[in-house]
């Protein structure tokens, strides 16, 4: 087999593939609280509402994952970008709000089968000693999806109707189920014998690890992401959308650089460092009251946040087998979900009670103690120089990526 590259077929189809499904993804999320709200729906409603596609993309991932390593991730990956075609369209044809609530459940389904599958599919895509590098490039398709569709979405319903927004969510969810279609499926062997239950693969230290470490950080983008837009104008600042877009930019270099290395110098160092300027990030933006130091505090939350998601995730496949990835990731990956949820609905009421400065020391804290833990619970792991390590798996065709 030849060596991976960049510019493979393989590589460039899996990055268009999350770049348009995420598009399809993202051009809904600003705008589907104010259809629910055409349809009659309350505050309360719309919550619920967005909830439910969270909520069913986490509960299920682990499982979906585990079906791809049974049966391939090219076949999940496809199914889980078909439905999004599908779910878009479904919206436009609804007429109240309980059929939308079964229609959030199943589009949540969908993305749980399509995020189980492709992020194994890129581990075993990658070879162990640039597997940093490319989780790394490969995540930046996800955000830069997301600097340009919410706003995109956001523009369609000023002049245009919600008609002709979810046909465009259709469309471009149909352009990354094409791009699915023209991966190579990669073989991946599976030992003799029982195979272990997701739960178990869950409790190992190399899933459980960095998952909690995923979910101590993910709390505090929830925070920053809900609440920022209310806290900044009532401060005086009124252009605070330029801190997300300091961020998305800071996220993409960190995530290009941070990976690859991280496959020189071993996945802990670099996770370790960067969870301690997210830590004071975090911590230092109840004393943001000007623009300036508010997208300082961008620039620290981007870097940070961007280097060591994608380093954990090239963790923990570096310690996983590859039969047990989709499982292992699936799990791992419902953090971030969980991480984020919990971020709004359980700092929020802190916020309330309390204030928002003690919002977001608590999210602080929160990232320290998944810092502390993540520093004393994992050992260290080896750089991967070179060429050494595992052989890549084999494509099912035979051919070269």
């Amino acid at each position: 087999m030849s060596e991976f590259r960049l510019w493979s077929r393989n590589f460039i189809a899996a990055c268009a593939a999350q770049f348009f499904y995420f598009g399809s993804f993202y051009l809904l999320i600003p705008t589907l609280p104010q259809y629910v709200a055409g349809l009659g729906g309350t505050l309360s409603q719309v919550g619920v509402v967005m909830g439910l596609f969270t909520l069913a993309a986490v509960v299920l991932r682990p499982s979906f994952g585990r079906l791809g390593d049974r049966y391939g991730r090219k076949a999940l990956m496809a199914t889980g970008a078909g439905l999004f075609i599908l779910f878009p369209l479904v919206y436009a044809s609804l007429a109240g709000i309980g059929p939308l609530y079964l229609a959030r459940i199943g589009h949540g389904l969908a993305h749980a089968c399509y995020l189980a599958a492709s992020s194994a599919y890129i581990a075993d895509l990658a070879p162990a000693h640039r597997r940093g590098e490319v989780i790394g490039i490969y995540s930046t398709a996800n955000i830069v999806a997301m600097a340009l569709f919410p706003a995109w979405g956001a523009a369609i319903i000023q002049s245009h109707t919600f008609l002709f927004l979810f046909s465009v969510s259709a469309l471009t969810a149909a352009a990354g189920w094409v791009a699915t279609l023209v991966l190579r499926d990669i073989k991946v062997t599976r030992p003799a014998g029982p195979a272990p239950t997701t739960l178990a693969i869950a409790r190992r230290q190399a899933v459980l690890v960095p998952s909690l470490a995923l979910f101590s950080a993910a709390t505090s983008y929830g925070a920053v992401v809900t609440f920022l837009p209310v806290i900044a104008p009532a401060r005086g600042i009124a252009n605070f959308g330029l801190f997300f877009t300091v961020y998305a930019v800071s996220t993409i270099l960190s995530r290009i650089i941070a990976g690859t290395a991280s496959d020189r110098l071993g996945r802990k160092r670099v996770i370790v460092p960067f969870m301690v300027v997210l830590f004071l990030a975090v911590f230092l933006l109840p004393s943001a009251y000007s623009l300036k130091f508010l997208l300082v505090l961008a620039v620290l939350f981007g870097i940070s946040f961007g280097s060591f998601m994608p380093t954990l995730n090239a963790l923990v496949v570096d310690l996983t087998p590859p039969a047990e990835r989709g499982a292992a990731l699936g799990f791992f990956t419902a953090f971030m979900d969980v991480g984020i949820t919990a971020g709004s609905m359980v700092l929020g009421p802190i916020g309330n009670h309390f204030g928002y400065p003690a919002m977001f020391y608590t999210a602080g804290v929160l990232v320290l103690l998944g810092l502390v833990y993540f520093a004393l619970a994992m050992p260290a792991d080896r750089p991967r120089p070179g060429r050494a390590a595992q052989p890549a798996p084999r494509v099912r065709d035979g051919s070269g990526v």
